[in-house]
């Protein structure tokens, strides 16, 4: 179990726990996993999710400049991979019954984007979707896991929920390759919700630690 000193201010924002629990998002934090992440023609995700909650972000990696994205999200209970090539947006979802992937329990997650067909498997349930003309993509962009940094603004287009994930992650792993958590640090970012075209390129204070990812508390908006 890795273990980190917090203060009382940001101790409720990033829970590190042991692998049994693995990571837990509190719905105002989000980790960078890659500041310059590339995706050429695949992508493969694996992971195990436990929430109670019927929205929230899971996955957004965006390149503006073909406007291109890739995103992993629940909405309305649902789970749903969206990828959106070129401007072209094509996506799959669940299609359960009530509470069925937000009941507290562990889910079993597989995601994969392979040229034309987008598949996923949640639990031993599979569904797919083929777009035929999305043969070929390249989009490189920040990989963030459960929500955003304040210097982005997502489309409607590639993210829809305005919720950050809340609920706990484990056992994850992108293109086959184990994700270790570390390097935790904090910000006093205030929430902003997504607009439909502004795009802001990371600083420098945005880099990866060591193929590590970067944890990072955002605060909510006082009203």
């Amino acid at each position: 179990m890795d273990y980190f000193n917090y203060s009382k201010s940001s101790s409720s924002s990033v829970n590190y726990l042991n692998s049994t629990e693995g990571i837990q998002f509190d719905g105002q934090s989000y980790a960078l996993y890659d500041p310059n992440f590339k995706i050429k023609d695949s992508f493969v995700i694996n992971f195990q999710i436990k929430t109670f909650a019927h929205d929230g972000l899971i996955l957004w990696i965006d390149d503006p400049l073909p406007e291109s994205s890739f995103t992993i999200e629940i909405q309305n209970r649902q789970l749903i991979a969206r990828a959106v090539i070129h401007g072209q947006p094509y996506s799959v979802r669940t299609n359960f019954t009530k509470n069925r992937l937000c009941d507290g329990v562990w889910h079993c997650v597989q995601i994969r984007l392979e040229g034309s067909l987008l598949s996923m498997k949640v639990d031993k349930r599979h569904y797919s979707k083929t777009e035929s003309r999305a043969h070929s993509f390249d989009m490189r962009g920040p990989l963030f896991i459960g929500g955003y940094s304040e210097k982005y603004s997502p489309s409607y287009l590639s993210v829809r929920t305005n919720y950050f994930l809340h609920g706990n992650l484990r056992h994850l792993k992108i293109n086959e390759k184990q994700i270790d958590w570390l390097a935790p640090r904090h910000t006093t970012a205030i929430r902003e919700f997504y607009n439909l075209s502004t795009k802001i390129i990371p600083s420098n204070n945005d880099q990866i630690f060591e193929n590590s990812p970067t944890l990072i508390k955002r605060t909510l908006e006082n009203k």
